[in-house]
């Protein structure tokens, strides 16, 4: 079967950001424009609209991820709403709001039986219990302060060590690496090598210690987006790089997501001064890594 290299997502102005990849049901990629989430099959290049903008009072999404392989976890963004689907039926399963004023809900992983929530207005890490049964869902609640991030921190892309001890956490708008204790919730940054910046949106783990983010820097007075990889050591507190690989396709990379040995890639378009349609999603070989 012939690999496809990019899906398109059908909209005039979809300005796609979050990703997740389910093995049963196909991948799904959300519209921080209105709301959209899409579903597409690695096997069709056309993705289509899963759950129409508006709805469920979803205006804005940003990360996603799947649980369980069972439902869907969605951020809202700005509107501090968090939404949970049933990925077979497509029903709602339940809307959180989290409890404040300013919010922008960035990026989200499940382990175990929560939901871990960046906010990129306050440096803090939401935690949405799940459960087993759409009743089992609670309300959000604070579950970290990662104000030693910085007034800027700008927490975005989050995963999970392999063994789901800790999560990790991407301070973008400093350019920072922390790791979260899901059990206690106690903060520690991730050390790397001094001048070593990792100021990443999107996370992906690839085996037990290799951490891949979309990061950018600025070169030549240019924004300019790679893919980064570290090398964790057993306990994920310090992080050395091993590689960083550009793609003539980027445009404007936010999230990642691992389908098939393949990496599904979101080009969101958010830095251009005239987004325009088609919007994609490429597909790309893994690069490589030690």
């Amino acid at each position: 079967m012939a690999i496809i290299s990019a899906y398109t997502l059908p909209g005039e102005r979809v300005l796609p950001e979050g990703i997740a990849y389910s093995s049963a049901h196909g991948f799904y990629a959300g519209s921080i424009a209105d709301g959209t989430i899409f579903r597409g099959s690695l096997d069709d290049e056309l993705a289509q609209v899963w759950q129409p903008p508006g709805k469920d009072a979803r205006t804005c999404v940003l990360g996603m991820a799947v649980h369980r392989d069972q439902w869907l976890v969605a951020c809202g963004g700005e509107t501090g709403h968090l939404f949970v689907y049933d990925m077979a039926d497509s029903a709602l399963v339940a809307r959180r709001t989290v409890p404040a004023a300013k919010t922008l809900l960035n990026d989200v992983w499940t382990v175990g039986g929560a939901a871990f929530v960046t906010d990129s207005a306050r440096p803090v890490l939401w935690r949405l219990p799940l459960g087993a049964t759409p009743q089992a869902i609670g309300e959000p609640e604070v579950f970290a302060d990662l104000s030693s991030a910085g007034a800027n921190a700008f927490l975005n892309g989050i995963t999970a060590t392999a063994d789901g001890t800790a999560l990790l956490v991407a301070a973008q708008g400093t350019g920072t690496l922390w790791r979260v204790e899901t059990a206690s919730g106690a903060v520690e940054q991730v050390h790397l090598p001094e001048g070593c910046g990792f100021c990443a949106d999107g996370l992906l783990l690839l085996g037990d210690r290799l951490l891949l983010g979309v990061v950018n820097e600025t070169r030549e007075g240019m924004i300019v987006f790679s893919l980064a990889a570290v090398a964790l050591d057993a306990a994920a507190r310090k992080a050395v790089p091993v590689g960083k690989w550009d793609d003539p396709r980027f445009d404007t990379p936010t999230t990642i997501a691992l389908a098939r040995r393949r990496l599904l890639v979101v080009n969101s378009q958010l830095t251009r001064a005239e987004p325009a349609a088609p919007f994609h999603v490429i597909s790309m070989d893994l690069p490589p890594l030690p």
